[in-house]
């Protein structure tokens, strides 16, 4: 074996091997990469493989009996084995094995570095354009439907009332069925009279199937014409036209709920017990009043929020039993747009939601009243019970389920159920702004900022002054806080009339330093940004102001309170933050602030009470528990699980512990107010040092950024400018 061996080697058989499988794969690469972008077949690919396989025992044969020489190919019989014959063949194959498995390798790193990255990026795009296109995104999958408003025909542009309203109740009643997502009526609307292909509406409202149709009303006739598409094929699955009286209205509405059930049994496999039916007046004028009501009120404006309130009072006049009616009027009045003063909107509603709720409690539509009243008293268990009903009855009611979110988020501390609301709620309605909105922060405040801005990117075209607003918190993240009031500024470029953003820009000059700013920009100021100032006692008469005007808010209490604290007035602080807490310390409704907590501690302190540290602590660290196992991982300038967690550990005497936590937070941009007084233990510690002056040198840093593009052709002229000395002072200071 060994002379045999040798006798290859001898003949270059080896080498020729090398080269040949070599070459081989470089060629089989090169017709892998090149044939489909010429369209050629796969077979011919195969066929290379196969002439290339056959190939290799010939040349292999050849090489035996063969050699190259310069005088051609020889018979290896014919050739002088001498050493001066056999080095030149052998090292000339040599080059040509080096030369090609250098191609090969350069082409080997090329497609796995270069072309590869590129080809999974192209799948990957290809992937998800078909999961979209297939709505296989969903839980839900092919069991999803999306309601389009129906094209008014009728010859008079003023029943366009009519027909929006005889397609969201068809939305209603599909939204009853079980495992059926129906898409909710803001993000189907949003269609509404705009030139659209299915297969597009279908992949952003990431729904399987579409019904749409047409209205044509004249007289007491009507023509109603609906079909079902298939988004993915674009095809019909179903369509009928129906003509009848208009006394027959809500049996037509029955008959297509009907009929469209039915085909979703047949082709979905949906087990519906029972097909749901139509819940309404027995008056045809009164549900034509009802009609222009909810058409009136989706406009949310106060005129035609006033509109819609008349709307409903007539239906309810035309037919007092007509339940739907007073819970839509009472929703219309709980939303705060209309005329009408906010007090006596909710001694109104109160009666409103007490009638719904005696004629129909099976409604949705009444149970989701009761819950807005109730939150607004400041109900929040019974208002999310309500809630949770209306679910029930209506497993489709996005509206709710934002609501729910909100309450569990921000009232009640619920933060892993309030994340999954949010997420239902964007499901079933994925262009809702208010959805949209609450879902990002949701995600942000989880870390997840890849899925954040995917949903953010919504918000561009349909609202782009709120666009500019997240997106400048998402980019403060990190302490970036000149980002804050940059995007504030970009914000009101888009919606200079938004009195929110004006107050919010105060907040954060204040952040950054620029005082003169903060106080110029805002009429009245906030007594937080005072506060974030250092002028706690000029923030206590604000905080006074907005007590008065609300004596039986508890928030409004909470924030006099900590305000007195703040500012040393211990004796006034008392009184309130003690009998809050005497009245929620057994079940916290809303989760405390640490600095409610640690304004407490220190008038206690003071007055000398004896008391129990634990118990006072024990529902701060029971909410940071919560918001570490939600995954709130993010920290905010005024929102930080580290640092609630850090004081806490601070005034429980673990000294080090919490001053760990609070550097931490302060060192990812949270916030720490300058000089409220119920901190001063922490504030006069010689380990605090280095973390207030990390955040000094910070503010610094964000005002420098900030001022380096204001005070240098400012894009924001005609909307704001700095105070008259700013820039000079800055400047002189070295800081832009």
């Amino acid at each position: 074996m060994g002379d045999f061996i040798e006798e290859l080697k001898n003949r270059n058989v080896i080498r020729v091997a090398i080269a040949y499988l070599a070459a081989a794969w470089l060629l089989i690469q090169f017709v892998e990469t090149l044939f489909p972008v010429f369209g050629l077949s796969d077979a011919l690919i195969r066929l290379v493989v196969i002439v290339l396989a056959i190939g290799f025992p010939l040349v292999l044969i050849l090489s035996w009996l063969y050699e190259l020489t310069p005088e051609g190919l020889v018979s290896d019989a014919d050739v002088e084995r001498s050493g001066t014959s056999i080095a030149p063949r052998g090292k000339g194959l040599d080059r040509a094995i080096i030369v090609t498995l250098a191609l090969a390798i350069a082409y080997f790193a090329l497609d796995k570095f270069v072309l590869e990255p590129a080809r999974d990026s192209v799948r990957e795009r290809e992937i998800e354009e078909r999961a979209r296109s297939e709505a296989l995104i969903d839980s839900f999958g092919n069991r999803s439907v999306a309601v389009l408003p129906f094209v008014n025909l009728s010859n008079d542009p003023g029943y366009e009332y009519f027909s929006d309203g005889i397609s969201e109740e068809l939305l209603n009643l599909l939204s009853q069925i079980p495992n059926l997502r129906v898409i909710s009526r803001s993000s189907s609307f949003s269609f509404k009279d705009k030139d659209y292909d299915i297969p597009t509406v279908a992949r952003q409202l990431n729904v399987a199937h579409i019904l749409e149709g047409s209205v044509r009303k004249a007289g007491n006739q009507v023509r109603i014409t609906a079909q079902l598409i298939d988004a993915r094929s674009d095809t019909n699955l179903w369509s009928e036209s129906y003509d009848r009286d208009l006394e027959d209205i809500f049996k037509i509405q029955d008959e297509i709920s009907a009929a469209v059930v039915s085909v979703f049994e047949s082709h979905l496999s949906l087990n519906v017990a029972e097909v749901p039916r139509t819940v309404a007046s027995t008056s045809v004028e009164a549900h034509e009043a009802y009609l222009r009501g909810r058409f009136l009120d989706g406009q949310r404006t106060p005129s035609s929020v006033d509109g819609a309130i008349s709307e409903f009072e007539k239906a309810i006049e035309l037919d007092p039993e007509f339940a739907l009616a007073y819970a839509g009027l009472a929703s219309t009045l709980l939303l705060g747009y209309a005329n009408v003063d906010q007090t006596e909107a909710e001694t109104r509603a109160e009666t409103l939601v007490e009638r719904a709720m005696a004629l129909d409690p099976t409604l949705a539509e009444s149970q989701a009243a009761a819950g807005s009243l109730a939150w607004n008293q400041g109900d929040r268990k019974n208002a999310l019970s309500h809630f949770e009903q209306a679910i029930r009855i209506n497993p489709n009611y996005a509206e709710v389920y934002a609501w729910m979110a909100m309450i569990l988020q921000y009232d009640l501390g619920r933060y892993e159920e309030a994340f999954a609301a949010a997420e239902i709620a964007v499901k079933l309605d994925p262009l809702s702004i208010p959805a949209i909105s609450n879902f990002v922060w949701s995600l942000m405040l989880r870390n997840r900022f890849a899925e954040a801005d995917r949903e953010l990117e919504k918000l561009v075209a349909i609202a782009p002054g709120l666009h500019a607003w997240i997106r400048a918190t998402r980019n403060s993240v990190g302490g970036n806080w000149a980002s804050l009031a940059l995007g504030n500024l970009d914000s009101l470029m888009i919606d200079p009339e938004n009195t929110s953003r004006r107050m919010q820009l105060a907040l954060y000059f204040a952040l950054i330093g620029l005082e003169a700013e903060a106080l110029a920009v805002q009429e009245p100021v906030q007594s937080t940004t005072m506060a974030i100032l250092g002028k706690n006692a000029d923030a206590v008469p604000i905080a006074e102001e907005y007590f008065a005007a609300d004596p039986e808010s508890s928030s409004a209490g909470i924030f006099l309170g900590i305000t007195y604290a703040g500012a040393g007035d211990y004796a006034r602080a008392r009184p309130i933050l003690e009998e809050l807490w005497a009245e929620r310390h057994e079940n916290f409704e809303v989760p405390p602030s640490s600095d409610f907590v640690a304004a407490l501690v220190a008038i206690r302190r003071h007055a000398g009470i004896d008391y129990d540290l634990d118990v006072l602590l024990s529902p701060v660290r029971e909410n940071v528990r919560r918001m570490r196992e939600a995954g709130m991982t993010t920290v905010t300038w005024l929102e930080s699980a580290d640092y609630d967690s850090g004081l806490a550990d601070y005034l429980a005497g673990d000294r080090d512990r919490g001053l760990e936590l609070i550097a931490r937070a302060a060192n990812d941009g949270f916030f720490i107010f300058p000089d409220e007084a119920y901190l001063k233990e922490l504030y006069d510690d010689p380990g605090f040092a280095p973390i207030i002056e990390s955040q000094r040198v910070r503010q610094i840093r964000e005002r420098k950024r900030f001022l380096g593009i204001v005070c240098n052709s400012s894009p924001y002229t005609g909307l704001w400018e700095p105070e008259e000395l700013t820039c000079e002072q800055f400047a002189a200071e070295g800081e832009y």
